[in-house]
């Protein structure tokens, strides 16, 4: 197997996602490899997913409590 750290981008992308797919399908070895795919994946680009963006992108206007409109 060719280390993570020696793949492109798509390269690490493609195999993270193939070795995912195997491991949810019953492959005894392949959790193991798309974790370490996945590290290196969240080591190169950071937080990529929707989970960590921030839910607001500015201020909230925020009403009083006591005002219904």
């Amino acid at each position: 197997m060719t280390e993570p750290s020696a793949l492109s981008d798509s390269q690490l992308m493609a195999r993270a996602h193939l070795w995912r797919r195997k491991s949810m399908m019953g492959s005894r070895d392949a959790a193991e490899y798309a974790r370490a795919h996945e590290i290196e994946m969240r080591r190169r680009l950071g937080a990529t997913t929707t989970m960590d963006a921030p839910l607001s992108q500015g201020r909230v206007r925020r009403r009083k409590w006591w005002r219904l409109w």
